[in-house]
């Protein structure tokens, strides 16, 4: 047996790896079959596997359904099974499965309850399932009735293959026709007729049957269409935007050209649909849309439009022409501040905004206010939008004040302000300083800048915050001002006062620093600012790197354009407080455009 020994000096394997601590020096002896399969375990592929092109395929689908019900309570009741196979280890993949038209009832995958979600108008699967899944759902769908045909028709999910089987009960003679269906197989037993078929995936299954067999050849066939439109209008400052989705059945024969109608007054901004070729609108609000294909069985057309808003108004409906039947869904929104109320309707009846198809819901982030079903084409729904004062919202904040003032024996006081500020628009922040203060510096942002006068107080220049996952970043406002006082007796009564600012401060921490030889009177302080024994919070401020250094130069433009400031054309001088003495602390939960002062009792101690 050949053997290899390994000094671990020097030599590193990915797969074994040796260490004492204790020992300079260690060997390991391994035959040199283990070594060499060690060794080649540690080696990368030469060829790396290929990833999939695709997350997932859609193998094959089948559809089984009847009737469920009688007269204007019937419905068709599917089950569906679908298989699928996942193409990618470890990887999450959205899968449609079933079109919205449809009201879903349960859908599980590999015998578990499905995580689905809506997208594009299908009830959508999230899964990272391994390798092959199958799910099931079970749907009903509302049946469409005219002249003796009842039918209904689903947009399908695209899959590899798909076959269905459908049923329909009634002691007459029914012939059932599947659209587009090959290798039609149609049986009779008893009072059951069945109909199967294997159907293009791309398209969708529609079905239809009567009473009566018809004797005619399916080119001598006259297409029956029916239509649902969703429409939904949502209501802005001066505007309506409108949306609409007519949902078509088409049975027994294709149609290349669809119309619908919209009021004379909306302005159509566009219109969509598979294989459109083109589309005009005339003078009397009819859209004609021309397809560059006969389409067949279920048919989307999207009609975008809008409509100059005045108080008092109509929702504008868009209505399906030349359609055997039709029902229109309409949903209303409100996307700024504004009041819709709701008038009388004629021609449409009022719903929970529940009852509207979930897929003409979802088309809004907005909460849908108004609903309505309508079977008349002629439906008249009333608004009126309601316009109010908009109320002033807040747009610069402090969210931390860091105050630092020193007294001294003769009387003077000399104030460090730090301000955690978060502005959106404000130009300045304008602080009222108290009587005979003189600002000696001041920084934003980490940038020196010059104060200007006006209004009683001083103009501080602000930059604005910028934004950091949808919220404003605080930036740091740092002033030292110092007021000339009378000199401190034996004993008496300090009042101190801070300024006051144009913007809310939610917390206030001031730090008062008296003569070592004074002694406070505990049970004297008074003011608007509150004494503490220590902070509610440890002191916090933002870092100047929040605000990038064109801010910065913002700032420096602002200040240097400003009448009246101290200095001019001079970049003032940062100065540090010298802090010494007795801390006397003392803290205020938002305070807003108010006189801040505290005061207390002392007494000088003499040496």
């Amino acid at each position: 047996m050949v053997l290899v020994r390994l000094a671990l000096v020097g030599l590193a394997l990915a797969t074994l790896t040796l260490a004492y601590a204790a020992e300079p020096r260690a060997e390991v002896t391994l035959p040199w079959n283990d070594f060499k399969t060690l060794y080649d375990k540690g080696q990368a592929p030469k060829d790396p596997p290929a990833v999939a092109p695709l997350a997932y395929t859609l193998d094959h689908a089948t559809y089984t359904g009847k009737v469920v019900g009688t007269g204007d309570d019937a419905y068709a009741l599917l089950h569906v099974t679908i298989r699928g196979r996942m193409l990618r280890d470890n990887a999450w993949a959205s899968v449609p499965l079933l079109s919205t038209n449809s009201a879903l009832k349960s859908a599980k995958v590999n015998g578990q309850d499905a995580a689905i979600y809506l997208n594009n108008g299908f009830y959508t699967l999230v899964t990272n399932q391994k390798g092959v899944f199958v799910a099931e759902l079970d749907l009903a769908m509302a049946l469409m009735t005219a002249d003796g045909e009842t039918g209904f028709a689903l947009p399908l999910a695209p899959t590899g293959a798909t076959e269905v089987s459908f049923t329909v009960e009634s002691p007459d003679k029914v012939a059932l026709s599947v659209a587009g269906g090959r290798g039609v197989v149609q049986g009779d037993v008893g009072t059951e007729h069945t109909v199967s078929a294997v159907v293009p995936s791309l398209g969708s299954l529609a079905i239809s049957w009567q009473k009566e067999v018809k004797e005619l050849l399916a080119e001598k066939l006259k297409p029956r269409v029916y239509a649902e439109s969703q429409v939904l209008v949502g209501v802005s400052e001066g505007f309506l935007q409108g949306r609409a989705n007519v949902n078509y059945t088409i049975l027994h024969k294709g149609v290349d050209h669809v119309r619908v109608h919209v009021p004379t007054d909306v302005t159509v901004l566009d219109v969509q649909g598979p294989g459109l070729s083109d589309w005009k609108v005339d003078a009397a609000g009819n859209i004609d849309v021309a397809l560059n294909y006969e389409a067949l069985g279920a048919y989307r057309l999207t009609v975008d439009y809008e409509r100059a808003l005045s108080g008092a108004t109509q929702v504008p409906l868009v209505t399906a022409l030349d359609v055997a039947r039709s029902v229109t869904w309409v949903g209303v929104d409100a996307r700024s501040a504004v009041e819709v109320v709701a008038g009388t309707a004629t021609g449409a009846v009022p719903v929970d905004v529940r009852e509207l198809p979930a897929a003409l819901v979802g088309q809004t982030d907005f909460p849908v206010l108004l609903g309505y079903k309508s079977r008349d084409a002629s439906a008249v729904i009333p608004l009126e939008v309601r316009t109010h004062a908009d109320v002033d919202m807040l747009v610069t904040l402090v969210d931390s004040a860091i105050i630092d003032t020193l007294v001294t024996a003769d009387g003077r006081r000399m104030t460090h302000l730090q301000y955690a500020v978060r502005n959106n628009r404000n130009q300045f922040l304008r602080m009222k300083l108290p009587d005979n203060a003189e600002v000696w510096s001041a920084t934003v942002a980490g940038r020196g800048v010059k104060v200007a006068k006006g209004d009683g107080g001083v103009l501080v220049p602000l930059v604005r915050s910028d934004a950091s996952s949808g919220a404003l970043s605080a930036f740091l406002v740092d002033l030292v001002y110092v007021e000339a006082g009378a000199e401190l007796g034996e004993s008496g009564t300090a009042r101190i006062a801070l300024p006051s600012v144009n913007a809310p401060t939610s917390q206030l921490q001031w730090t008062v620093y008296f003569p070592d030889n004074a002694k406070v009177a505990k049970n004297s302080f008074a003011g608007s600012i509150r004494h503490v024994e220590w902070y509610s919070t440890a002191p916090q401020l933002p870092s100047n790197a929040t605000v990038t250094e064109r801010d910065r130069q913002a700032v420096k433009n602002a200040a240097a354009g400003m009448a009246d400031t101290m200095g001019q054309g001079v970049e003032p001088v940062d100065v540090q407080l010298p802090l010494a003495g007795k801390a006397i602390y003392f803290e205020k939960m938002l305070a807003l455009d108010e006189d801040l002062w505290a005061s207390f009792d002392y007494r000088i101690k003499k040496p």
